[in-house]
């Protein structure tokens, strides 16, 4: 006899997605596995069949006007086109990028370095938070998340977001399949 009357255990599948080096591998190992990888290894991309994918976890970087971008143009396109009525969760990663962009130097720093010769090439500016949730609503998206791996922020609050989602969708037993190439 269960201690804790009859509950069962409810599984619910997430699968993440985005543009290459958008942060998805490093999100995955400081939540599962409680480390940031310090060296980058592209993960493979292979075409997979996602069976009963309950929430697709999109995800990008903030540093990456492209990645946000592909979430409408490219991504949003193949969920629909391949899991129809899979709900969506947006999550900007790297957002400790942001703090990178207040903390740049000076502006007399900046003259100096430009007269040594030594000027680093411009960056362009990190995605707002406003940007994010804009294309959020726009993918109708149940929920707009950011986080930073590399300084463990947000990241168990993305997962528990997401897997809130995924929970409150009912599971039809029916032959739900989820292909993305």
């Amino acid at each position: 006899m269960p201690l804790c009357g009859g509950s069962k255990t409810v599984q619910r599948k997430l699968v993440l997605l985005g543009d290459g080096a958008s942060g998805k591998t490093s999100l995955l190992n400081v939540f599962t596995r409680g480390y940031f990888p310090t060296v980058y290894e592209p993960t493979v991309f292979e075409n997979y069949v996602h069976d009963d994918t309950d929430l697709i976890v999109l995800c990008y970087s903030v540093d990456s006007k492209d990645s946000l971008e592909n979430v409408e143009s490219k991504w949003v396109g193949e969920i629909a086109d391949n899991c129809p009525g899979v709900k969506l969760v947006l999550v900007a990663l790297k957002c400790d990028l942001r703090q990178q962009d207040e903390d740049e130097p000076e502006e007399g720093d900046a003259a100096q370095a430009a007269a040594d010769g030594n000027a680093q090439r411009e960056k362009p500016p990190t995605i707002s938070y406003d940007e994010g949730l804009e294309v959020a609503k726009r993918i109708g998206a149940s929920r707009y998340l950011e986080c930073s791996a590399m300084k463990n922020r947000g990241v168990n609050e993305a997962f528990t977001e997401a897997a809130r989602v995924a929970l409150s969708v009912k599971k039809e037993r029916e032959d739900n399949k989820c292909t993305i190439m």
